[in-house]
């Protein structure tokens, strides 16, 4: 894991962080209801939930120093269990809540395997927001491109799209695209961390998100949402093909 990346976590742990890097880690705790089956869980937020008949699915956990707040606003919200918790890629801010929540629901993990080797336990262990019984965990369901996982009543779709790092993953569920740090409104996800590649994150941006029907809503995981034909019109890094 980048070291400016962990800093970046010590410095909001600390209060030293400006509003918009608040943000960018998803800082916050309000409910955002999408509508009655699924929600945000900050304004800003890196988290999402879906209520199905099994259960709650959680898409990302942000990170330790929220993961109980996130648990507790999802309880709040529709009192389910958790049934699984779904991985975008592996960077802290989004994986950081699994021990809290793993020890507090016994939720399986699906990630892909490609971003096992940037969790890098040892330095997590060291930052002074991470809570005590910490710990590192494995992954019971891997993701794989282009698979479904289902539930009694829904399915999640997989598409790796690798680039921000090289297990990233959106899931999509409807019209609804759920994709982590590869597109932003405007913007695609950094690609200077470990496993971080351009050329491969424009390849995944242009050959298969913007595949999906022109008005389904993506929401980054951070910031807010956006459609892919918004997208394919004015993101200034990443344009459709003409």
């Amino acid at each position: 894991m980048a070291t400016d990346l962990l800093d970046l976590a010590d410095r909001l742990w600390r209060g030293d962080a400006d509003m918009d890097q608040r943000r960018l880690f998803g800082m916050g705790g309000e409910l955002a209801e999408l509508d009655g089956d699924h929600a945000f869980v900050a304004a800003f937020s890196n988290v999402a939930a879906f209520s199905t008949v099994d259960g709650m699915v959680l898409v990302d956990t942000s990170s330790p120093f929220l993961a109980g707040r996130v648990h507790d606003v999802l309880r709040e919200w529709r009192g389910d269990p958790l049934h699984t918790a779904v991985f975008t890629h592996g960077h802290i801010d989004h994986v950081g809540g699994v021990p809290t929540l793993h020890r507090e629901t016994g939720a399986p993990v699906a990630m892909h395997p490609d971003d096992l080797a940037i969790l890098d336990w040892e330095r997590f262990a060291q930052l002074p927001f991470v809570p005590s019984g910490f710990a590192p965990f494995s992954i019971d369901t891997r993701l794989a491109h282009d698979t479904t996982l289902p539930f009694q009543d829904v399915s999640l779709r997989v598409l790796h799209t690798p680039g921000h790092t090289q297990g990233s993953v959106c899931f999509i569920f409807g019209l609804d695209c759920f994709a982590g740090d590869t597109l932003f409104q405007r913007g695609i996800g950094r690609t200077d961390l470990p496993g971080g590649d351009t050329q491969k994150i424009v390849f995944s941006i242009r050959n298969v998100l913007y595949r999906l029907p022109p008005k389904t809503v993506v929401y980054p995981g951070h910031g807010p949402s956006t459609t892919i034909e918004e997208e394919m019109l004015l993101n200034p890094f990443v344009p459709a093909d003409r």
